[in-house]
């Protein structure tokens, strides 16, 4: 039997700007339970995604309205409607892979896993900026180099293994703070050479450039580090993601962020100097998305 998948994509203000998503969507069968979630529009963005579903092969497009406040309540709001045996988070600005996707989940032993993670590529515009090649042969390294890259794009669930996790309410970060969630479970992986995703930068009106927006990276900071010492077998991937998001704060936030930030990566670095040595040589080397 051919996997069945949900998507869940939050759309919040894309009038105009909905080439993207409409370039997968109309690449969905009926395999694929497409729920798109509106959090909080003010323009003629569901009108404009009405009109595409009209125009749209496939019947099962859902189209949910609401006040959500945040991509995590969106993403939160969606999943509460899927119903298929796989979950994938895509973005509206970004151009997923349907067919790729499906054709890696069918080479997997499905039954065991919790969850299929693929590979992605860079653009910036209509330039590829770099291509994914493939996963290490070890489990370990995969997982490391999930952990440097650990983007929720890229990572198709089983639904019932996510079925008691929840996207916190943050504006960035969020979808980090899952997938860490979800490791904290040790949960069955495989990684898959599958190119199932183009993630675009520099795009107008991304979360990365919000100032209000990267506020919230504190309370991410916070919640990742009460996690440090939590699962054993998680902590590695934990203090990635928490050195990462601290990394952003020094580059991205105000003052007193950064200094803040600052004082907690050179405690972090006296703990465990491994692994941030390992962190800040995959950012110098541009290994870190």
């Amino acid at each position: 039997m051919s996997p069945t998948v949900s998507v869940v994509c939050p759309v919040k203000n894309m009038e105009g700007r909905l080439q993207n998503l409409h370039s997968w969507l109309k690449a969905c069968d009926s395999d694929f339970q497409i729920i798109l979630v509106c959090d909080s529009c003010t323009d003629k963005t569901v009108e404009e995604l009405q009109k595409m579903k009209k125009s749209l092969p496939s019947s099962q497009i859902e189209i949910i309205e609401g006040i959500y406040g945040s991509p995590g309540g969106a993403r939160n709001a969606g999943f509460e409607r899927a119903r298929n045996e796989w979950v994938i988070f895509w973005d509206s600005d970004d151009i997923g892979s349907p067919k790729d996707l499906m054709s890696g989940l069918a080479t997997q032993s499905r039954d065991l896993l919790d969850a299929v993670v693929f590979g992605y590529d860079i653009y910036s515009g209509d330039v590829a900026r770099s291509n994914w090649t493939s996963w290490p042969t070890s489990q370990e390294k995969s997982m490391e180099m999930l952990s440097l890259n650990p983007g929720i794009w890229r990572i198709c669930f089983k639904r019932l293994s996510i079925i008691n996790l929840k996207f916190p309410n943050l504006n960035m970060a969020e979808d980090q703070l899952f997938i860490n969630d979800f490791m904290q479970k040790l949960p069955n992986l495989e990684f898959s050479n599958a190119v199932t995703y183009k993630y675009f930068v520099n795009v107008s009106n991304q979360l990365t450039s919000n100032k209000s927006a990267l506020v919230d990276l504190r309370e991410a900071a916070n919640l990742l580090a009460a996690n440090l010492n939590a699962v054993s077998g998680a902590r590695k991937f934990t203090l990635r993601i928490y050195g990462k998001i601290l990394l952003t704060q020094m580059r991205k936030c105000d003052v007193s962020t950064k200094f803040q930030a600052g004082v907690r990566f050179i405690f972090l670095y006296v703990e465990y100097p491994v692994e941030t040595t390992l962190l800040l040589k995959s950012i110098l080397a541009g290994k870190s998305k």
